[in-house]
């Protein structure tokens, strides 16, 4: 079989087919697993400052005109692209309607022209096209650019942040990298795993500038990022006439081409193997759990009634001692958990501590340098606004990145024993029943990964209240050399005060992730150990039931689940090839 997500996928979906005609109480689980088979959506989301040519980009990419292009920022609303069979366009509004649109007719909806600062209360614009590279539940998404004239756009930019599974960065030969890029680069270090570079308008300039250009774009997005980057030069415009006016060597031109193979190759390569392995694992608990349970009712069935229910009640003895156990794992749980909070508020302590003086210091030392070249107070508070800026946005991001890669080892430390923990109560529950009811079982255990994604971003220039207005204006209307003093007090008691308050957004952003993680892992570990647990009681209950019957019942049952235990088998060694084979993607 060729090793590759669309054909494992396909597999797995013909599995579960496959279980569901010889599953009977396990179909609501295989219906969870269809469900998440099919809604695997991948977001490939393409940022970066406006009018660098983004929707030009994706029209490039898909080969159609689909998204609206203009010389003025023009997207004000995310766009999300995925696949469908005929072309088709969907409005979301924030009041949830749904309406379904021509395609030709979405600029109405997601243009600033059209539809200024979201007049129409619009949340997004979902559009269908029948591309390959949308398959396999890759959706591509428009955000509008960072930087325009229109602040909400750029707040929706950072909004989106939260739903990026890999990004695509355009940037442009000329002009370079902007103040705003910048920035937005800085936060988008935190939440996206995976990015690409594209420096479109390649062909606005020459061989050696275009090869400068890239030299300087690399650098700079490397100290932004801190880390490697390549940066891939092409002409979208050049790209989407290749496409469609099919010429070859105009496409060939463009540099989109050796782009896009190896966009294809990453998703082909990561974008569905975790997804996969963890399909697979499911699968796999799912065939181990009624493997077990046919094998323990066909040696339950065995019995005599009163046998069975003796042994049912010795069983059920057992479990509530067990279960006592797994209390104890909570109570482990929670109070490695509030340590780590702990570890989080003397961090935040100690980085006040430091930076804060540190912090004054500095912006007092730019005041006494600019005093002596400003003359109008409202540019000097400015300038030094700016440098505050800066110097938080980069402090914060360093500490959080930091900071969220320790905690994220703690966590996996403290997962990883829980879920050991749990393993060994899953094991017992199985080990309780093959002992007492004299049948080799073997339960399936596995640890999924912790997810560090954030959903959290903060801008850290806000706009001034009504009386912050009031007050820089009346410190404009006099002399630098009267409001000089104010100013840098002002200044300095603004440092602590922005410090203070983003300790405080950090440090809800990080025991939120923790919350929100430890809650879903801890859930998803208890359910694998309850499932087992209901799986052998029904399993009894069932062999109860049969017991009921006439022998020649008894005798046709015990037959057929030899038949489904016999073709279970063969699924799980399907399923233990494709897990190798999602591993090799």
């Amino acid at each position: 079989m060729a090793a590759d997500y669309g054909t494992i996928k396909g597999a797995l979906g013909e599995i579960l087919e496959e279980l569901a005609c010889r599953s009977g109480d396990g179909i609501r689980r295989l219906e969870e697993l269809r469900a998440k088979l099919e809604g695997r959506h991948f977001h490939l989301v393409v940022m970066g400052q406006f009018k660098r040519g983004k929707s030009t980009l994706i029209n490039a990419l898909l080969g159609a005109e689909i998204l609206p292009t203009a010389i003025v920022p023009l997207t004000s609303i995310v766009t999300r692209i995925g696949y469908g069979e005929t072309p088709a366009a969907a409005v979301l509004y924030l009041d949830g309607r749904r309406e379904e649109v021509p395609l030709a007719e979405i600029h109405r909806f997601v243009t600033e022209r059209a539809n200024p600062k979201n007049g129409l209360q619009v949340k997004e614009v979902e559009v269908f096209f029948p591309s390959p590279l949308l398959r396999d539940g890759v959706r591509i998404i428009d955000t509008p650019g960072v930087g325009s004239v229109f602040d909400h756009n750029t707040e929706v930019a950072y909004n989106y942040l939260p739903h990026v599974d890999a990004g695509i960065f355009v940037v442009t030969a000329d002009p370079p990298l902007s103040a705003s890029e910048h920035r937005f680069l800085r936060e988008v270090r935190g939440y996206v795993d995976q990015l690409f570079f594209v420096l479109n308008k390649a062909d606005a300039v020459g061989e050696k500038d275009l090869a400068e250009a890239i030299a300087f774009t690399a650098s700079v997005l490397e100290q932004d990022l801190r880390r490697t980057v390549k940066v891939w030069p092409v002409s979208a415009r050049l790209a989407l006439e290749g496409r469609l006016g099919k010429d070859e060597n105009q496409w060939l031109r463009s540099g989109l081409p050796a782009f896009e193979e190896h966009l294809r190759g990453w998703l082909q390569r990561e974008k569905g193997k975790t997804f996969l392995q963890s399909m697979t694992a499911s699968l796999l608990r799912f065939v181990s759990d009624e493997s077990m349970a046919w094998k323990l009712e066909q040696q339950a069935a065995k019995l005599t009634l009163e046998e069975l229910r003796s042994k049912i009640a010795r069983f059920e003895d057992s479990v509530r001692r067990i279960e006592k156990e797994r209390d104890e794992h909570r109570f482990i749980l929670n109070g490695r958990i509030r340590k780590l909070h702990e570890s989080l508020d003397a961090d935040l302590a100690q980085l006040s501590a430091a930076e804060i003086p540190r912090l004054q210091a500095g912006l007092e030392t730019r005041f006494r340098e600019k005093v002596q070249k400003t003359r109008e107070g409202r540019q000097l508070e400015s300038e030094l606004e700016e440098v505050l800026y800066r110097e938080i946005v980069e402090i914060f991001s360093g500490f959080r990145d930091r900071t969220a890669r320790r905690l994220a080892e703690a966590l996996e430390a403290v997962y990883l024993d829980l879920a050991e923990r749990t393993n060994r109560t899953i094991t017992a529950f199985v080990e309780l029943a093959a002992g007492l009811f004299a049948v080799e079982l073997k339960p399936f255990t596995s640890v999924e990964k912790l997810t560090g994604r954030s959903d959290f971003y903060f801008l850290l220039k806000e706009d001034p209240d009504a009386i912050g207005l009031i007050r820089l204006g009346f410190r404009s209307a006099m002399p630098l050399f009267v409001t000089r003093g104010l100013i840098l007090r002002r200044i300095k008691a603004m440092a602590r005060e922005i410090f203070e308050r983003h300790c405080g957004r950090v440090r809800y952003d990080l025991l939120r992730r923790i919350e929100e993680t430890t809650r879903k892992f801890q859930r998803s570990l208890e359910e694998k150990a309850d499932l087992t647990l209901a799986t052998i009681r029904e399993a009894l209950q069932r062999a109860v039931a049969l017991k009921e019957h006439s022998e020649t019942e008894v005798s046709a049952t015990l037959s057929h689940l030899d038949e489904r235990l016999s073709a279970i088998e063969r699924i799980r060694n399907r399923l233990a090839e494709y897990r190798e084979l999602a591993e090799t993607l």
